[in-house]
């Protein structure tokens, strides 16, 4: 599982807080550190989070944000992720930071959420949705746990247009994506997110493109490969390798405009 790799080599990828997705940039210069607490400070200004908000964080990763949330906000968070490892990982971090109390991590799949009714008041999706192909079923599931006027945030990487997955699923550097990061074939366009929200009963709030966030944010990303080769390859190289192949096809497909990325809310009538 490209998840499963050791942990190390994304401490050296990414910033302090372990996001592995978009920045964003307000005045466009920002380092990665800096423009990572941006994009979480954004998420929480959509998620209008205050003290004592349960989240639930489905694709969680190491938690990074996760830990933010509680740390800054008060937040209690409950992740789902499909690797023990990240699990592991997330739950020492949390006790480091005096952070035990207010993280919960379940290995499981999304399509399991043994979770009450109305157990959360936000759900988010930080670019995992990308790995799930019933997104209607997901969402409709996403609604019943949220209660009444809870928001759900979703972070992604879109089709341009959904009449573009043909030609996407059959360019040469699919199967290279595909291969590295898994199951991108489930890529949606911005348009039929939005339609699965609705269709979930999930009223739009807003929808932000962030796609020029993301170049940047990729481009770090490979700079921090350039200045990190060594010592990744030592841990793995060929995690090393993936990485690079992914990052530099990544980078390509948003410069060439075919990929963007979005910052979507929805909310459920209360």
């Amino acid at each position: 599982m490209h998840y499963d790799v050791p942990p190390r080599i994304f401490e050296l990828l990414l910033d302090r807080n372990m996001n592995y997705s978009s920045g964003y940039y307000p005045k466009g210069d920002e380092d990665l550190d800096t423009a990572q607490v941006a994009k979480m400070d954004r998420i929480a200004q959509y998620l209008a989070l205050v003290p004592g908000d349960r989240i639930l964080d489905l694709g969680c990763g190491w938690c990074g944000p996760a830990l933010y949330f509680a740390e800054r906000h008060g937040c209690r968070v409950t992740g789902v992720t499909l690797s023990a490892i990240q699990r592991e990982y997330a739950l020492a971090w949390a006790a480091r930071r005096g952070l035990a109390a207010a993280l919960r991590v379940d290995v499981r799949d999304v399509m399991d959420l043994r979770y009450a009714a109305e157990s959360f008041d936000q759900i988010i999706f930080l670019e995992s949705i990308i790995h799930m192909p019933q997104k209607d079923e997901i969402f409709r599931r996403c609604a019943e746990l949220l209660r009444p006027r809870g928001r759900i945030l979703i972070q992604e990487s879109n089709y341009d247009r959904e009449s573009a997955r043909a030609d996407y699923l059959s360019h040469r550097g699919f199967d290279e994506v595909n291969r590295a990061f898994g199951y991108a074939s489930h890529l949606v366009s911005a348009g039929e997110m939005v339609r699965c929200l609705e269709e979930a009963g999930l009223a739009p709030l807003s929808l932000e493109n962030i796609s020029a966030h993301y170049v940047r944010t990729l481009s770090q990303w490979l700079d921090r490969l350039d200045d990190h080769a060594e010592d990744m390859q030592t841990i793995s190289t060929r995690g090393y390798r993936m990485l690079r192949r992914y990052l530099i096809i990544a980078l390509a497909t948003y410069r060439s405009g075919r990929t963007l990325c979005h910052l979507i809310t929805a909310e459920k009538p209360g």
